[in-house]
């Protein structure tokens, strides 16, 4: 008794005439139906690609959230000293900026001409979170460390 694989081979590997014509039947009939089930495919995918296309159409697309941060949106006490100590506290290391940071934090809320150096210190602390949030060390929306005792 032969094999379902020796038989198969031997009907492949014959040459006959209506072994041939059913390969050719075969195969137009697998062609067809791969065709018909093209049709059928594209059809839908057409549909649902004119309907996100229209959805998206009228769709803005936010490609950033949020407002930007800016710089000095607090209440100076020593307004003269902004610039000159962005440019003291830019040239910080990231360390160097939290550490004055964090020293600084204590001044944070105080009282406006509270006099010469808690106003300067008050300020130090904004420009440094400034700083801090501009490079990504602090989020804008963290709350005031709380000076260690």
């Amino acid at each position: 008794m032969k094999s379902l694989r020796s038989t198969t081979a031997q009907y492949i590997q014959s040459e006959d005439g209506a072994v041939t014509v059913d390969w050719v039947v075969l195969t137009a009939a697998l062609a067809g139906l791969a065709i018909a089930t093209t049709l059928v495919v594209s059809g839908g995918a057409e549909n649902i690609s004119g309907d996100v296309a229209s959805q998206m159409a009228d769709q803005e697309i936010n490609t950033r959230f949020g407002s930007a941060f800016e710089r000095q949106q607090w209440d100076a006490h020593n307004p003269g000293i902004y610039e000159e100590y962005s440019t003291w506290m830019a040239g910080f290391e990231d360390q160097q900026l939290l550490e004055h940071y964090n020293n600084t934090a204590q001044y944070a809320n105080a009282e406006p001409n509270s006099g010469h150096p808690i106003d300067t210190y008050h300020d130090e602390f904004w420009i440094a979170r400034d700083e801090a949030i501009t490079r990504g060390l602090v989020d804008e929306d963290d709350p005031i460390p709380t000076p260690s005792a």
